[in-house]
């Protein structure tokens, strides 16, 4: 198995969804149609609302700002409706997104906010908050000769263990800012919005892989401390236990998602499941520009310890704490 779902759409959806993408008997139908206003009450059955957002054991309703509208229903369909004027690639941008987290929720699969790269048959992926350079790092680790895997969402498998933990590529194209292009060699595609002077582009890595399963080895945290480019070491530092599960939480794709259709108890027993096969670290390095290459060349070595034949006892440590 290569995906764990596939997909069928009624517009260009680019390469970011290649893998998922067939032309008949899909398992999922993304489509243009009505989407209410509300999800209807039945019975007294639980609605969860948010922000932007209503959940039930079903369905899930999403109303984005920019004129559209999406109905996930029963992890089989997207429907999406949106303004006059809204175009196909701001569509495009928040069902990738957004509406492909909710589905993946309904398909009892957790979507983690992550880049990574593949080694042989092992995923080594990077979480962390928005703009802590997750899709820079891989971009640039693609550059060096490893493999890329996914940008923004990496889709875990918690009941398909075996021994480890089954992950799939969310999304196989990067987003990365104009900076971010030039310190990564990546190919510059289309502007991600329909927004002048937003400078973040998506883009194709120097080495990237059509690979699209693995199995999770490791997920890196990655520190974002921006105020002195001399106060961080690179470090890497296990995570373990109670730790690792609060951790993991601030790095779950849309959590207010996750907790409105999966609820926490399953939320937690899911992230529970993860450490138990994989390796959870803290990485902290300098996080300016001038240093982007003393972080880089540490998580090279680091992945560079990780071969195929060393995998499996490398991140079963308990006790890796490496500083520069």
């Amino acid at each position: 198995m290569t995906v764990p779902f596939t997909v069928s759409a009624d517009m260009q959806l680019g390469d970011r969804i290649k893998p998922f993408l067939v032309s008949e008997n899909a398992d999922v139908e993304i489509r243009a149609g009505k989407v209410p206003e509300a999800l209807p009450q039945i019975g007294d059955e639980e609605i969860f609302f948010g922000t932007n957002y209503q959940a039930n054991a079903e369905s899930f309703l999403l109303q984005v700002p920019n004129g559209v509208r999406f109905l996930v229903q029963g992890g089989h369909s997207i429907i999406y409706d949106r303004d006059a004027g809204v175009s196909d690639r701001e569509v495009a941008l928040f069902l990738l997104g957004s509406a492909w987290g909710a589905l993946c929720y309904q398909r009892d699969l957790l979507p983690l906010h992550a880049s990574g790269v593949i080694i042989g048959n092992a995923v080594h992926a990077f979480t962390g908050t928005s703009g802590a350079g997750k899709s820079t790092l891989s971009a640039a680790l693609a550059d060096r000769g490893f493999v890329f895997f996914t940008d923004d969402i990496l889709i875990v498998d918690t009941k398909n263990q075996e021994g480890a933990i089954t992950c799939y590529s969310g999304q196989k194209d990067l987003k990365l800012w104009k900076d971010a292009l030039e310190m990564t060699n990546a190919a510059k595609g289309q502007a991600v919005r329909d927004v002048e002077g937003f400078d973040k582009f998506f883009a194709t890595p120097v080495n990237s892989g059509d690979v699209s399963v693995g199995h999770l080895a490791s997920l890196s945290i990655l520190g974002s401390n921006k105020s002195d480019a001399n106060a961080p070491k690179c470090s890497m530092t296990t995570l373990k236990g109670g730790q690792s599960v609060l951790k993991l939480a601030s790095s779950v794709y849309r959590p207010a998602f996750a907790l409105g259709i999966w609820g926490r108890k399953k939320l937690y027993t899911a992230l529970g499941d993860i450490i138990q096969h994989v390796h959870v670290q803290n990485f902290d390095r300098p996080f300016v520009p001038d240093s982007f290459n003393e972080g880089l060349d540490f998580a090279e070595a680091w992945l560079n310890a990780q071969a195929p034949s060393k995998t499996d006892s490398a991140i079963a440590s308990d006790d890796i704490v490496v500083e520069a």
